[in-house]
């Protein structure tokens, strides 16, 4: 059966004519149109993704010299607390002032012994020490009152009081006091 096309009627001519256009836009459709679409649809969102990330990256860049004033601000307060710590090295001569001080306020230290202290700062040591003293109620207090005032680089963990005897109006106490101290450990705060 071989095909002549001029033997074909017109009427034949069209039918092939539409079927072969009809085939060439549902490929079209299929391969060009609906892919393209998909493709445009993806670069929308691309493009809408990435101008949110520019206005946040100009929000980000506005915002940059104050984080830089405030960051240097932090640095600068960090600097000078630190530099407000006693060194390691210190921690004798804090304890000995802490000593006179008791003996001044009328307090007697019946121990005073290192124990264990926490810190998350760099270049900042915790020492945890725990003190247990005797004296009147004003001289205890003011004791503590001694330990509080030294808040900038010590943290007092607990304070605990008893009565020694209580056939007086202003009996002894015994006074136990847990506490942290707080020392540099490295290089000269100043050098940052």
């Amino acid at each position: 059966m071989s095909l002549n096309l001029r033997k074909l009627r017109q009427r034949d001519i069209a039918i092939v004519v539409l079927v072969l256009t009809v085939i060439a836009g549902a490929l079209w459709y299929f391969y060009l149109y609906q892919p393209s679409q998909e493709r445009i649809a993806e670069l929308e969102a691309t493009i809408t993704r990435l101008e949110t990330d520019i206005r946040r990256g100009e929000d980000a860049r506005r915002n940059l010299p104050d984080l830089r004033l405030a960051v240097a601000m932090l640095e600068e307060e960090r600097r000078v607390f630190l530099s407000q710590l006693p060194k390691e090295s210190q921690v004798a001569d804090l304890i000995d002032a802490l000593r006179n001080s008791s003996e001044a306020a009328g307090v007697t230290i019946r121990s005073f012994a290192q124990g264990s202290g926490q810190s998350n700062v760099q270049d900042v040591r915790a020492i945890g020490f725990n003190v247990s003293a005797d004296g009147r109620f004003a001289e205890s207090m003011g004791f503590i009152d001694l330990l509080e005032n030294l808040q900038r680089f010590t943290k007092l963990n607990t304070v605990g009081l008893s009565v020694a005897s209580d056939d007086s109006d202003d009996p002894d106490l015994n006074t136990a006091v847990g506490f942290t101290v707080y020392v540099f450990t490295g290089t000269d705060p100043g050098e940052r």
